[in-house]
């Protein structure tokens, strides 16, 4: 009999002692994938999402939702600001470039984002089919959007799916982008005069038209125009500093700098995530000291077998790489199992976290899986050093004597 098929009889004499062995490694090496591609994939969108913009400005409240709700677009804004407030700082001598949102519609859970081609630009996206808006309530729909050229639709107020729809207020699509990557992939883009006049705001080149020929109109029914928050792309490094301190000092606006806010929101997702690194550290512990216990306790029902295997010709240095290679070869089941159940359960999970889309996330193995494999593969290899070793040492004489 070959030292495989040995090794095969043995693991099957105790089937559930080493299934729990593979299952115990299996999960544990899932939780530690799970989460490094979490991590991965959130720390590139984040990346991606926030790639040149300096600062945003808001509403006064919480800098943090100012650049959730405006740049990643997974938060509730802080409140509007009036159109004249922002175009100060927009035309700003320190200011490369601006890019004002103006939000509070959605279409099924999609968000309608009111803006300027340069939102589009900036992101250096491009259109797979038709042409950008060029009249009110057209709208350019990013690639997870779902609807086609020529579709017509109506925005529901809220940011999320189930409010009431303005029904007398039809967009109709004008381009698709193509994907990207980023934010946009998810978001309705539209004129601002699109969702001001929704809300029964005047329009921005009506605004412009007043502001120019210095009298009002009889325009009692409509609201001064207001957005929800201005991305800025500085012209050098102290303006990012600088203005902010202006703004938060001097006016009744928020400024939030994306790149702060983003690092202390790191550091809270990183407490989560070194607590699963934990747990699953803790699961190929407990694995590894239950393929030790395993093959330690298997070996008091074989130790007459390996001294008849001695007595026929078996080194000891061959039976000690038997029983090692049961523990690896269990050690190396449950690597191969939680891989499978790692990606598996990271594309099923991202059919639930729809803020981050992970469904088009690819996958990355980075070096941090090598070092998980890595790590799981020595912390089997040690739990059959001493079970190997004993087995290695059997006493001959002494155990074929208990035999007879």
């Amino acid at each position: 009999m070959s030292d495989f098929h040995l090794i095969i009889s043995s693991l099957k004499s105790r089937y559930f002692s080493s299934m729990l062995s593979i299952l115990l490694t299996a999960f544990g090496v899932m939780m530690a994938l799970l989460v490094i591609q979490f991590g991965n994939h959130i720390h590139e969108r984040l990346s991606k999402d926030g790639q040149n913009i300096d600062i945003v400005i808001g509403a006064k409240g919480s800098p943090l939702q100012i650049i959730l709700s405006s740049v990643y677009h997974i938060d509730i804004p802080t409140g509007n600001i009036t159109y004249d407030s922002a175009q100060k700082w927009m035309k700003h001598k320190h200011v490369k470039y601006a890019i004002p949102l103006a939000l509070g519609d959605n279409f099924k859970g999609y968000r309608i984002v009111g803006t300027t081609p340069q939102y589009i630009e900036h992101y250096k996206a491009e259109l797979q089919q038709g042409m950008l808006w060029s009249n009110t309530y057209e709208a350019v729909i990013g690639s997870s959007v779902g609807l086609k050229i020529g579709d017509e639709f109506t925005g529901s107020h809220g940011l999320m799916d189930g409010g009431h729809q303005h029904k007398n207020k039809k967009y109709r699509i004008t381009g698709i982008l193509k994907p990207t990557g980023t934010v946009l992939d998810r978001l309705i883009l539209t004129s601002l005069d699109s969702v001001l006049d929704t809300h029964g705001q005047k329009k921005i080149s009506e605004h412009h038209h007043d502001h120019d020929h210095d009298h009002d109109h009889d325009d009692h029914n409509f609201e001064k125009p207001e957005i929800t928050a201005i991305l800025i792309k500085t012209k050098n490094p102290i303006a990012n500093i600088n203005l902010p301190r202006t703004i938060n000092r001097d006016t009744s606006l928020q400024a939030a700098n994306p790149a702060l806010e983003m690092a202390r929101l790191s550091s809270i997702l990183g407490v989560g995530s070194k607590s699963f690194v934990l747990f699953s550290g803790l699961l190929i512990i407990i694995a590894a000291l239950n393929i030790s216990a395993g093959l330690a306790a298997s070996l008091e029902n074989r130790l007459g077998d390996i001294a008849v295997l001695r007595a026929i010709g078996f080194t000891k240095k061959r039976i000690y790489k038997i029983i090692t290679a049961e523990g690896m070869l269990l050690t190396s089941s449950g690597i191969i199992l939680g891989l499978i159940l790692g990606v598996t359960a990271f594309k099923s999970l991202g059919l639930f976290i729809e803020p981050l889309k992970i469904t088009a996330a690819p996958l990355h193995f980075s070096k941090e899986y090598l070092y998980v494999i890595i790590t799981v593969l020595i912390a089997g290899f040690i739990a059959t050093i001493i079970p190997a070793l004993r087995a290695s040492r059997v006493d001959i004489a002494h155990q074929l004597s208990r035999n007879i």
